[in-house]
């Protein structure tokens, strides 16, 4: 491990540390927080460290989702911890995100209420307390296939989840650590509710259509030769994801909304408008 390598880990073991801490001592007043984003993914099971640690990927803030009850409790548990609120996103915003930085160690958190509202919306309020820390994996996995744009850390981070987590066609009702099967490779995550992803997609001809058109990019940026360079065991797992999950979303009967919106295709704007600041996560 290069200096910069261990620096990077480092950076990454203190976000962590702030975003367990922030959960749980939450979950003790009685404020419910899960982490998504990078660290929610980093966190959500041991295999995804060492991967992205190989990728160099860079760890930047810590994003959280809280109910809307909790709105204020959350707030007040942030701003006694030592984190200023930006007000200006707050209004801009309605209340729907929140926005902090640490007055000492500079550490920023996003805080999303209920919902990830960017090119796509998912909705996450009956999702929260499937896993004690995170959201479930397949949200991890949405809130990243969602992006019209992906950047290439946008892209790491899908590799990632693909490539420590295989693709179960539905586990309805599952979605806590441990009780799906284990994935290849012996990695101790359950495995992805491709079923839950591809009910979502199914109503949604807009959110199906740039989460397929994401998962083809993977397929061609992952690799030795290609923009992200992982071991040959990882890029196999990560192609067979694509492939697994594409099947299974494919296979989903859809709606009768869905196959009135296929007939209009790409001629219509098929995703939300999302400024720089919003899309910061």
């Amino acid at each position: 491990m290069t200096p910069g390598d261990r620096e990077v880990a480092g950076q990454w073991a203190d976000l962590q540390a702030e975003a367990v801490t922030i959960v749980t001592e939450a979950g003790r007043a009685g404020i419910t927080l899960r982490v998504v984003g990078s660290a929610g993914i980093r966190l959500h099971c041991s295999g995804p460290g060492p991967v992205m640690d190989m990728l160099n990927r860079p760890a930047k803030d810590i994003d959280f989702v809280v109910p809307e009850k909790h709105r204020k409790g959350m707030r007040r548990y942030l701003e006694e911890r030592g984190y200023l609120i930006d007000r200006d996103l707050l209004i801009a915003m309605e209340g729907t995100r929140y926005s902090f930085r640490h007055a000492e160690h500079g550490t920023d958190i996003d805080v999303f209420v209920e919902r990830l509202d960017f090119c796509h919306t998912i909705e996450v309020a009956s999702r929260l307390h499937r896993h004690p820390v995170t959201l479930p994996v397949e949200e991890l996995l949405l809130q990243k296939l969602q992006i019209v744009e992906l950047t290439m850390t946008d892209m790491m981070d899908i590799a990632v989840v693909l490539a420590t987590h295989h693709v179960g066609a539905s586990q309805e009702g599952a979605g806590q650590e441990g009780t799906g099967q284990p994935g290849p490779g012996g990695d101790e995550a359950e495995a992805i509710d491709g079923g839950h992803i591809a009910r979502i997609f199914a109503r949604d001809w807009g959110f199906h259509h740039t989460a397929t058109r994401n998962l083809t990019r993977i397929r061609q940026v992952v690799g030795r030769d290609a923009g992200i360079d992982i071991s040959e065991q990882a890029n196999a797992r990560v192609q067979d994801g694509v492939t697994a999950l594409l099947a299974v979303i494919e296979a989903e009967p859809k709606s009768r909304g869905w196959r009135i919106r296929d007939r209009i295709g790409e001629r219509k704007q098929w995703w939300q408008d999302v400024d720089d600041k919003e899309a910061t996560y």
